[in-house]
């Protein structure tokens, strides 16, 4: 298997860079120190864990094996989505009566947790807000997001779906049957948020060092010390949050999650008239499929969109034509796609069959949040709060969901080919739906 972490190093050219700022440019870790929680992983529950642990008032260094930014938590849509991949029951029977309603209301705050601090340490992320929208393409997707719609408004929260017409007028497209509508979620530059938050943690008092990788992880005595490759820090509490990037430091660990590759691509800018033809009443954009795909705005009018392209193993290349096909589909309105290649990029997301990210206490004093599945900006900040609070004294049952017992997935260095045959399976499904969706929506025309 492909390790992430073996990718090309310096941070890549994506949609995000020209507004993020400028990097944190933190030096390497040189010699011993001490502090009281030592975070492996500056992505964004990495930073967020460095900034909830330093405004509780503790020392706090976190070790980067690249540049903060580098890795997934720089390189994705942007998408602030107010839920997890799970349903209620679903969250229920996996968490219990008490840790699941709490993950879905936790879920659905994130956006809110994620924009008020950008507001509070005035970072400047490009904020979009206007909700998600989560469109119909078969019969069984509509019957689905319309009891999701239904069962939430029945609770006071603001979703709606929408009929054919509706879907036609907030989506911009033509092409889907329905859609579901969530208020409450947004989108942001990912990379600007990521280097606020850090920049905030480190106003607080808290130590970055980039190009820092941790190779070895000992206890000694009370503490834990975490060393690189010319330097060490020592420290009671240790936080991983290495998420896709994980490797062998800790036994086990990377065996819990199968890195997936996703590929992301922008257009030209679209003319102002143009582009707000697209996503008019919404920030971003997935729909159904089982292939995923994601949409959004830019800030400069860019279409921004994940496509196809290998899921795992060697980097063959995205398969432009196709994920262009498949736009073009969606927003017809936009004639031949003009892509920028120059900011085409891709990265790794950590997947595992639980579908939702698992935290782990792995002996007392070492603690780890990994296993984003697609869902890492609001989720990410509010587990890396998590494990602060749970470093800095608060008890497992004041979480948002508790820790579980490390479990390697079985077979492991199988799942790489077995998830391309799933990704073949699902794209045969796939194409057959999208058949019958598009002879409905000819006979309508």
């Amino acid at each position: 298997m492909i390790h992430p972490s073996s990718d090309p190093g310096g941070l890549p050219k994506t949609a995000f860079t020209a507004g993020a700022g400028a990097p944190l440019n933190a030096p390497s870790l040189e010699g011993d120190i001490e502090a009281d929680i030592v975070v492996i992983g500056g992505g964004i529950s990495g930073c967020s864990a460095a900034l909830h642990a330093t405004e509780a008032g503790t020392k706090v260094v976190v070790l980067e094996a690249n540049a903060v930014g580098w890795g997934a938590s720089g390189r994705n849509a942007g998408h602030v989505a107010p839920a997890s991949k799970l349903s209620l029951d679903e969250a229920v029977k996996r968490y219990g009566p008490v840790h699941g309603p709490r993950f879905n209301e936790v879920c659905e705050a994130g956006p809110d947790l994620v924009f008020e601090l950008i507001e509070r340490h005035g970072i400047e992320a490009e904020v979009k807000r206007g909700g998600i929208i989560i469109s119909a393409h078969s019969n069984s997707a509509v019957d689905e997001l319309k009891e999701r719609a239904r069962v939430m408004r029945a609770d006071g929260k603001p979703a709606h779906w929408l009929d054919y017409a509706e879907a036609r007028r907030v989506v911009g497209s033509p092409l889907y049957r329905g859609a579901f509508w969530d208020e409450r979620g947004g989108a942001v530059n990912p990379l600007a948020y990521l280097r606020g938050i850090a920049r905030a943690a480190i106003a607080g008092g808290a130590r970055f060092f980039e190009n820092s990788r941790v190779t070895g992880l000992v206890r000694e005595g009370r503490k834990w010390r975490a060393s690189t490759a010319s330097g060490s820090v020592s420290a009671p509490k240790v936080i991983i949050v290495t998420n896709a990037y994980t490797d062998d430091l800790w036994r086990g660990l990377a065996r819990s999650i199968v890195p997936a590759r996703s590929y992301h691509f922008t257009t030209e800018p679209l003319s102002h008239n143009l582009a707000k033809t697209v996503l008019p009443g919404a920030a971003v954009m997935t729909d159904r499929r089982r292939l995923l795909i994601g949409l959004r705005v830019t800030a400069d009018n860019r279409l921004h969109f994940n496509g196809y392209g290998p899921l795992n193993g060697p980097d063959t290349g995205a398969n432009v034509a196709r994920t262009i096909a498949r736009v073009e589909e969606i927003f017809p309105q936009l004639g031949p796609l003009r892509l920028d290649m120059s900011t085409a990029w891709s990265g790794w997301m950590a997947m595992n069959p639980a579908g939702t990210w698992k935290l782990h206490e792995l002996v007392d004093g070492v603690t780890t949040a990994l296993g984003c599945n697609g869902r890492g900006v609001a989720m990410g900040t509010f587990l890396g709060r998590d494990l602060a609070r749970h470093a800095t004294g608060a008890p497992e049952s004041s979480l948002t969901i508790p820790f579980e017992r490390l479990v390697k997935i079985p077979f492991h260095s199988l799942s790489a080919p077995i998830a391309r045959l799933e990704l073949a399976r699902r794209d045969r499904l796939d194409k057959a739906e999208m058949e019958l969706l598009r002879r409905d929506n000819g006979a309508r025309a």
